[in-house]
């Protein structure tokens, strides 16, 4: 696509505002890192100008690229996720906000209970003795 963008001689700000999308978009559209529907596919080529025998060998390299792949099923993996399940299992090891603070290279241990340590009874020893004030009341 980016081929066909030079071509109809537009920057990718120009594009961007052609097509009606953030020029990041463009960019990652040409450096086939989103995945590009067939219609906005023929809407950017509409907007390029593209010459039909262009067009036929674009839109197949779209259609073959948007083609579902088995790394689809692992996409909700980010590594956010993998940074999540460290300090979740070194939590659960006992180590220390700090410790785990530490590990993930966080200044703040703070920062690393807020949002990556889960919330959960840390003591149950305390929680016993409040349940057994509420009894009393």
């Amino acid at each position: 696509m980016k081929e066909c963008r030079q071509l109809a001689g537009q920057t990718q700000k120009e594009a961007a505002a052609s097509i009606g999308c953030p020029q990041n978009r463009v960019s990652l559209m040409e450096n086939g890192r989103v995945r590009v529907d067939a219609e906005e596919v023929e809407r950017i080529l509409d907007t390029y100008s593209t010459p039909a025998g262009r067009r036929s060998e674009v839109i197949e390299i779209a259609a073959e690229a948007a083609a579902p792949v088995a790394a689809d099923a692992m996409a909700w993996i980010t590594s956010h996720a993998f940074r999540k399940t460290t300090a979740t299992i070194l939590d659960d090891a006992g180590h220390s906000a700090r410790q785990i603070a530490d590990q993930l290279g966080h200044a703040r241990p703070s920062l690393t209970q807020d949002v990556y340590m889960a919330r959960k009874a840390k003591n149950p020893g305390a929680a016993d003795a409040l349940k057994t004030i509420a009894d009393d009341l």
